[in-house]
């Protein structure tokens, strides 16, 4: 078995060193260049564990901290400020669309020409 083998069969009882590496906290290569020295050496892994205790508590405080303030800003939104400014805008929208004389297109989606084409007239004949 290879030496990348048995770090892959470490790893798998390890999970927790995932969590170790996708905060960034250490690389695959620097794991893999620990566990090549130490091997399986329960002490050195276990500070790599305690560290890792300490990235989650301040990742769920992070993130606690991150919904308490999402709430404090959904609470300050007034709604109606927030209605008027969307009228507001809908009717620069439509002074704009009247000075380049652009037409609203309708909900109904008629768009096309106002009256139909004859059946023998095809590509302007």
């Amino acid at each position: 078995m290879s030496k990348k083998d048995e770090f892959k069969s470490f790893v798998a009882t390890k999970p927790d060193l995932i969590t170790v590496v996708s905060s960034k906290k250490k690389t695959w290569q620097d794991l893999f260049e620990v566990f090549d020295l130490y091997g399986t050496d329960e002490k050195m892994w276990d500070n790599y564990l305690r560290n890792l205790e300490d990235v989650k508590a301040t990742a769920s405080a992070t993130a606690t901290s991150g919904i308490s303030e999402l709430t404090k800003l959904f609470k300050n939104i007034n709604i109606d400020s927030v209605q008027k400014y969307i009228e507001t805008a809908q009717k620069a929208i439509g002074i704009v669309q009247e000075l380049t004389g652009n037409k609203a297109i309708t909900p109904s989606g008629t768009g096309g020409p106002s009256s139909p084409r004859p059946i023998n007239k095809i590509f302007e004949d």
